[in-house]
């Protein structure tokens, strides 16, 4: 390049410098502001002025105060308090905008800072936000590169961003470039600084208004500071490739994207400084010797670094079209956009030190969503099970436990499908029916179908144990309001841990025979049903607490109390959500969690268990809460930095429509206490049922402080924490014994009927009648 050339280039930069793109700023508590700001007034003719400070102080302090609603008029008068003596006007910063004859007036910049970035919690963490705004980002190419630069300017992800570009705006650009029509023919470079210092005037931008250039490349690259991550959005090969080169020499990582099936190209040079330039894709190819191609030249150079077999369809077919039907190659706003943005993710990620490796990715939204549907919906990873209970191993049980003796009387087949169907209808964690009959030799077996209960969040499968509970007593009830005398012996043998029940039918009463218990119960078995319906809450009558701890208590050993004072019930309501928010945050027990949810009718009639999405009755943003942790990735992230309260909030509004919550209890930990504690339970569910009381079992936290107790097996360390803190805070709101059987928390409220009942699995399912 001749002198006359470099001069011509130096000039037109001079130029360029000249015209207006930098905000000028006015404190008017400094008096040399406040002479300028009044002469501005007096010369700018039009001048359009924008006061929206106290709108922004409002912001700032809800946002610093994010428990609290607080109401406009509080608001204003907050911010009354916080101006002090301090004039509004003199307070924060007056922004003139030049180009557009505008002064606007703003938060000063910490303030503007740290409410601007606000909603940036927790995607960025302050520490994180900290260490972006020390970073210095450089753009060349202000298509893509329009974008990336204002998307950073949003995030705040970046503390300088210098951008190059010799262009100016066509209107052929419009395309893809978000500017309007008065900026035709005005620099690239300037229309992106004024749109970043409309956002953010705070923020550096360094112009090279003539792009990069073999005069001014290295500048680009050190000046003022080492760029920390340099993006090529640039048309020209041979720029690419100089690029690359400095960039590779100073160990500067480039990041290049591509707007075609958004092709992410990473050459971390900062960590490998001799990697090939291009990943070696494009060889050893001298810049100058491509400086001067025509677009069609530049084809085979670009089918190179791009990769042929990348390319989309269209614009292989573009491609053969360049210089015939049009002169370059397309590109449309939506994948400029779209592209631009994963590029400011990529660049964030690097910055952070998250993304620490070189590489090419496409992150293809034809390919993420396809224009046709996709084959099958992922599915969420299975744990390892227990085995579940063949019809061969439950008749050598039942032939060990009773000799092979056939009963005195035996259930009628009838009897028994009539029964065991009734019996189904009791209560089960999440649904999961963990019980499989057997009829053989005139007895019906009630066998624990572990593989259907065991989770990490059921201790030893117990809750699994209280549902048999359930069921056994429902049976009992539909027996006796037959008319039939039965006996019930329960876990009749120690070494058979999973045979809970066998039922025998009697001549008549006698000391064998189960004692009788409200048998009028037995109209309502088919009808008692989970309600999570809200409604505003109703006190009860101490008579309705009387009669369900009554019902508990007919059971030996079992003990009901209830909370209903208001500091008690939000003290119960925070232990809850921190149990849900555990729940949601370990990996594995979020895994069993959604295990149990069928996320269509089509699923639930398919599986007949589990819990149907629809009848959880959310509304639609929590129904979306739900369904975005599924997203175990995005849960850990929040674990990482001890996050995730929002999850509490199902807990909280759950209570806060509770007339009570109740905990039952039974006196010692094991099996035979968990079985009665689940007649205890279907008893006092079955009498709410007939009381017109909703009844809404939450008793994830009970079960994992049973685990906790017994030395918090399968939980990290940061949840065995959270549960030791918690723990005495709930013995504080339901005194007992250390070593007592926490068998259901539930909320008690009155409510509209439930829009759905879960379904059950059918009898031909559960009962296995042996042929002998």
């Amino acid at each position: 390049m001749d002198t006359g050339d470099r001069l011509g280039k130096r000039l037109l930069e001079a130029r360029y410098e000249c015209e207006a793109w930098r905000p000028q700023l006015f404190r008017l508590g400094v008096s040399e502001d406040r002479r300028s700001l009044s002469a501005l007034l007096d010369e700018v003719p039009g001048l359009q002025v924008y006061d929206a400070l106290e709108e922004q102080l409002i912001d700032l302090i809800r946002t610093r105060n994010p428990g609290e609603r607080i109401s406009d008029l509080a608001a204003r008068e907050r911010v009354r308090a916080y101006l002090g003596e301090t004039s509004p006007d003199e307070y924060g910063v007056w922004v003139y905008y030049p180009w557009a004859a505008r002064l606007v007036h703003l938060l000063d910049e910490a303030e503007f800072v740290e409410l601007r970035t606000n909603r940036n919690k927790y995607k960025l963490t302050p520490e994180e936000q900290a260490r972006l705004a020390t970073k210095r980002v450089g753009v060349v190419g202000l298509s893509v590169g329009q974008t990336v630069a204002t998307t950073m300017a949003l995030e705040r992800s970046v503390g300088e961003i210098r951008l190059a570009d010799f262009d100016r705006l066509d209107l052929s650009n419009l395309n893809r470039i978000r500017s309007s029509v008065h900026n035709l023919g005005v620099s690239k470079v300037l229309i992106t600084a004024r749109d970043i210092a409309e956002i953010d005037p705070f923020l550096k931008v360094v112009l090279y208004p003539v792009g990069v250039h073999d005069d001014n490349l290295s500048a680009f690259l050190l000046r003022g500071g080492k760029l920390d991550v340099l993006i090529d959005e640039c048309d020209s090969i041979d720029i690419k490739l100089k690029l690359r080169v400095t960039a590779r020499l100073h160990k500067i990582p480039v990041l290049m994207e591509t707007s075609d099936r958004s092709l992410i190209d990473v050459e971390r040079f900062d960590l490998e400084p001799t990697r090939p330039i291009f990943h070696g894709l494009v060889g050893n190819i001298e810049p100058d010797r491509i400086a001067n191609l025509s677009t069609e030249e530049k084809i085979p150079y670009v089918l190179k670094i791009i990769g042929e077999g990348t390319m989309s369809s269209r614009l292989v077919s573009s491609m053969i079209e360049i210089e015939s039907t049009i002169k370059t190659w397309p590109q449309l706003g939506s994948c400029v956009v779209y592209g631009g943005g994963a590029a400011a993710d990529i660049v964030r990620r690097m910055n952070l030190g998250q993304m620490n490796y070189s590489g090419r990715f496409i992150a293809d939204i034809e390919n993420i969503v396809p224009n046709d549907p996709p084959a099958a919906a992922a599915t969420m990873p299975e744990l390892p099970r227990p085995p579940a209970w063949t019809a061969e191993a439950m008749e050598r049980v039942a032939d060990e436990v009773t000799g092979g003796a056939p009963a005195a009387r035996e259930w009628s087949l009838e009897q028994a499908r009539e029964l065991v169907a009734i019996a189904a209808r009791a209560p089960s964690g999440g649904n999961c029916q963990p019980w499989r009959w057997l009829l053989r030799g005139g007895r019906l077996f009630l066998f624990h179908e572990r593989a259907r209960s065991e989770s990490l969040a059921d201790f030893r499968a117990l809750g699994g144990v209280a549902a048999l509970g359930a069921a056994a007593e429902s049976f009992r009830l539909a027996a006796h309001a037959r008319g039939l005398e039965l006996s019930l012996a329960a876990f009749p043998r120690a070494d058979v841990p999973d045979l809970a029940a066998v039922f025998e039918l009697l001549a008549g009463p006698g000391p064998a025979a189960e004692p009788r218990w409200r048998d009028d119960l037995a109209g309502v078995l088919g009808l008692r049903h989970t309600n999570r319906k809200t409604s505003t809450r109703e006190a009860l009558d101490a008579s309705n607490y009387a009669a369900l701890q009554a019902a508990a208590g007919s059971v030996a050993g079992a003990r009901l109390q209830f909370l209903t004072d208001d500091v008690e019930l939000a003290e119960v309501a925070e232990l809850v959500g921190i149990g849900d928010q555990l729940r949601l945050l370990d990996d594995r027990l979020n895994c069993d969690m959604f295990r149990e949810v069928r996320w269509t009718a089509e699923e639930a009639e398919a599986t007949r268990d589990g819990i149907f999405i629809d009848s959880l009755e959310l509304t639609p943003a929590d129904r979306a809460g739900l369904s975005m942790c599924r997203r175990r990735e995005a849960l850990a992230f929040l674990h990482t930095f001890g996050g995730g309260r929002g999850l509490r909030k199902s807990a909280a509004k759950a209570i806060a429509a509770a007339s009570a919550v109740g905990l039952l209890t039974m006196p010692r930990i094991d099996v035979g206490e968990f079985f009665r504690g689940g007649q205890a339970l279907q008893r006092m569910w079955l009498v709410a049922h007939t009381l017109g009381l909703a009844i809404y079992p939450m008793s994830t936290l009970p079960y994992m402080f049973l685990r906790l107790r017994h030395g918090g097996e399968g939980l990290c360390e940061a949840h065995v924490a959270a549960l030791s803190e918690s723990r005495p805070r709930f013995t504080r709101l339901f005194p007992g014994q250390p070593e007592q059987a926490e068998v259901l928390l539930f909320r008690v409220s009155r409510a509209e009927a439930p829009t759905l009942q879960s379904l059950r699995r059918t009898v031909d399912e559960i009962l296995h009648v042996s042929p002998g």
